[in-house]
């Protein structure tokens, strides 16, 4: 009873401060509900009550975005980046639906004028280093994904996509060096292990990148569980979460053109892979 009356107060005041606030609250609490298509009918009462506030039009774009929607959710972000330049969270949106269409070079610039408002923003960094790997531009993603490490230097996906980075640039030895690194900071991600493998099998190492496979293996169901769990999943939802990531993830591994050599290598496929159904 005191939790609801403190957000009838809280929803009074806002209503008095803030005549878009009531509308953009309601959006969010039907988002998260299951309603959508309600949704975006607060968002955009909320955008014409608040012409100049990125917040609504940002929402709109995302639930468009969900929606399936990438024309309208494209039209909101660049909306929300024309009423607010310094909105960081649009930039990414037009840059997520510009790389969705294939323009890599127009979602990289994106990024660069996130980046320019909010420089350390490890998120923004990456993303523009994946957008420059996917376009070809090696020695540009090796330098965000250096950048992001320096940034913050036990931030896991940094340093291992830069640990990728160097591997794919021919420096095997830092690049084997950045993986020991990440299995110290967190030596129960799987990634630390999975780089690991990725750089004994550029050596030819086939025994030992089964046997660091093996061991990253063993921990991307805990992994995902921990991120998933971390998004709010609870119970059957989460279970179900966890075991459609791992099999993704797993998938991914086997997968993988760095380990083909020993695709039909039964000692390597048992070492590596025993503890999953392949």
């Amino acid at each position: 009873m005191k939790r609801a009356a403190g957000f009838a107060l809280a929803l009074a005041w806002a209503c008095n401060t803030d005549s878009s606030a009531p509308h953009l609250a309601r959006g969010n609490v039907l988002v998260n509900t299951g309603h959508p298509e309600e949704a975006v009918a607060e968002y955009r009462e909320a955008a014409r009550l608040a012409p100049r506030s990125a917040a609504p039009r940002e929402r709109l774009g995302d639930t468009h975005y969900d929606l399936g929607r990438k024309t309208e959710a494209l039209a909101a972000y660049r909306e929300a980046a024309a009423v607010d330049p310094s909105s960081v969270t649009a930039r990414i949106g037009v840059a997520r639906l510009l790389a969705d269409q294939g323009d890599l070079a127009g979602a990289r610039a994106e990024l660069t004028a996130a980046l320019e408002r909010a420089p350390t923003n490890l998120f923004v960094l990456l993303s523009r280093g994946n957008l420059a790997a996917r376009a070809g531009d090696r020695k540009a993603a090796l330098a965000d994904y250096e950048r992001a490490v320096h940034l913050k230097s036990d931030n896991v996906p940094a340093l291992y996509q830069y640990g990728l980075a160097l591997l794919e640039d021919g420096q095997v030895p830092e690049s084997a060096a950045t993986f020991d690194r990440l299995v110290r900071v967190s030596p129960g991600s799987p990634q630390g292990y999975y780089g690991r493998a990725r750089v004994l099998a550029a050596r030819g190492e086939g025994t030992l990148a089964a046997e660091a496979l093996a061991e990253a293996v063993e921990r991307v169901e805990a992994d995902a569980r921990a991120q998933l769990a971390d998004q709010g999943l609870k119970g059957e939802a989460l279970d179900k979460a966890v075991r459609q990531a791992a099999d993704r993830s797993l998938a991914q591994m086997q997968e993988d053109p760095a380990f083909s050599r020993w695709s039909k290598d039964p000692a390597f496929r048992r070492t590596a892979w025993q503890s999953t159904s392949f």
